[in-house]
């Protein structure tokens, strides 16, 4: 059925009515970023005469296709370099001025994109009466490698392309949601992993001060962004696989997009087993667009005004344990290998904190709070310290993830705060008769996801059930069969945890 045309500030758009949701896709939110705009920002698309039609999603991101971007993909996407793309879905295009909540897809700056149909934003938006924004932004090497310092005199690369092309889509959010129903002074941007660290890192961009007003932050890895001497391991260790030298980068600009893709995977990979808990993609601090860690910023206090919800899983690592290799450290060797390059003297101190060490729950454990647990406290602590925070951790398991053994894994909350589980990892989830448990959990999540969106609290209107983060207290919503409120949940292990080395 088709649905009403909008008019953009370049021009008309009509997409479609379904099932009572205005649904808009593949709206191009800037120039395809092909031959000369290749590892170069964004730039605004340009005006365009009669009405397009907006009606499919639009081309992934190049990405290696592991089995979970296959089983979420809705069977007409093709994946392209030509993937500046953002899906819209909003109760009315009318001139209510709708809260806006912008998904940031995770995957570790590798795969993923905002087409994912667990990231489906209809019910989200009839059940909280929002529109809802998905978007894709580039992966891998295309987006998050920093070649600057490689390239030759006259040759042009730019660094933090995936975290520009965020800034760009929320511009566009800015300049255009009005005609979608949106209210464009009032925007949150939520994300899970590497988008909740995409998250973490946008509340200390300067760029992207004005484009939002609340922050959602699911399973981010705050400490995950790099320095440029750091990156520049990288980027080199890129280069020779692809058998690049010096002298050579211009080669890049040109060479096929399946190549790319292929030698990000590799580089990957073998990051993962060199230095266990560090990603080979991620943001680069370059004094500029991203001026210091965010982490440190935060601390600085740059990022008041802004709310913020954050939180982690609590058996996050499980799901990379199932990974071969494993992103984050799983076993013995690599947590012994990550503090051997970070940080050798916290290792006994922190594994005693641990009951059983070496045994393999204490061990998950480990590789969780390393790489998402215990940054994101850090994170809210100094948040705290200026401006209003709230922290969860997300413990339901439904039967089916008690018998898989994954339990609350990574990943595992985004289906409740979408509502989404007749999606491929959502179906997974409620097997066994877990369903009407399940929505349950949903409707109190995603209750306080919209408060949060409407009024930048998560609690409702008439009184307080979740109070706010702070470093005396550490006040923790815990979302479980019943929720309730947990008074600084594993302080010994978070105490453990102060003053670690991070990667930098």
């Amino acid at each position: 059925m088709i649905g009403s045309i909008v008019t953009t500030v370049k021009g008309h758009l009509q997409g479609t009515m379904e099932n009572g949701i205005c649904v808009w896709r593949g709206v191009r939110y800037a120039k395809a970023p092909i031959d000369g705009l290749r590892f170069r920002s964004p730039e605004p698309v340009d005006n365009w005469s009669g009405v397009m039609d907006a009606v499919d999603f639009g081309p992934v991101p190049p990405q290696p296709m592991d089995r979970a971007v296959r089983a979420g993909m809705s069977g007409n996407e093709k994946m392209d370099e030509d993937c500046s793309f953002l899906n819209i879905w909003s109760p009315r295009a009318d001139d209510k001025k709708r809260p806006v909540m912008v998904w940031i897809p995770g995957g570790a700056y590798i795969t993923g994109a905002g087409s994912l149909d667990m990231y489906n934003g209809h019910l989200l938006a009839k059940n909280g009466d929002v529109v809802v924004v998905s978007i894709n932004y580039r992966l891998g090497a295309l987006g998050y490698l920093d070649f600057t310092e490689l390239a030759g005199e006259g040759e042009i690369f730019e660094n933090n392309l995936g975290l520009r092309d965020q800034v760009a889509s929320l511009k566009w959010v800015k300049e255009n949601i009005e005609a979608f129903g949106g209210d464009p002074d009032n925007v949150t941007i939520f994300g899970e992993s590497a988008g909740g660290n995409a998250v973490t890192t946008l509340l200390t961009v300067p760029s992207a001060r004005g484009l939002f007003k609340q922050a959602i932050a699911e399973s981010p890895a705050p400490t995950s962004v790099y320095g440029k001497g750091f990156a520049r391991q990288f980027s080199e260790r890129f280069l020779e696989i692809l058998g690049i030298g010096k002298g050579e980068i211009h080669r890049l600009k040109t060479l096929p997009v399946q190549e790319i893709v292929a030698a990000s995977h590799q580089l990957l990979q073998e990051n993962s087993q060199e230095m266990p808990g560090s990603l080979a993609f991620g943001p680069v601090v370059d004094g500029d667009f991203l001026p210091d860690y965010p982490l440190d910023s935060i601390r600085s206090g740059r990022a008041e005004g802004i709310p913020l919800l954050i939180g982690t899983n609590r058996d996050e690592a499980t799901l990379f344990d199932q990974m071969d290799p494993p992103l984050i450290p799983t076993n013995t060797a690599m947590i012994h290998k990550m503090f051997e390059n970070t940080d050798p003297k916290a290792k006994e101190r922190i594994t005693n904190a641990y009951t059983n060490y070496p045994e393999k729950e204490a061990v998950l454990g480990i590789g969780r709070d390393a790489t998402f647990h215990i940054p994101s406290v850090w994170y809210a602590e100094a948040y705290s310290r200026f401006e209003k925070t709230w922290m969860y951790r997300f413990d339901y398991k439904t039967a089916a993830m008690r018998i898989s053994k994954l339990g609350a894994t990574h990943g595992m909350e985004i289906p409740f705060a979408f509502q989404t589980f007749d999606s491929a990892f959502g179906k997974r989830i409620v097997s066994y008769g877990s369903r009407s448990a399940a929505l349950k959990v949903s409707h109190r999540m995603q209750g306080h996801w919209v408060n949060f969106a409407k009024y930048g609290n998560p609690n409702p209107p008439e009184g307080e059930i979740w109070p706010k983060y702070d470093e005396t207290n550490h006040y923790t919503l815990i979302f479980d069969k019943k929720d309730y409120i947990e008074k600084d949940p594993d302080g010994m292990i978070r105490l453990a945890w102060e003053g670690v080395g991070i990667y930098k």
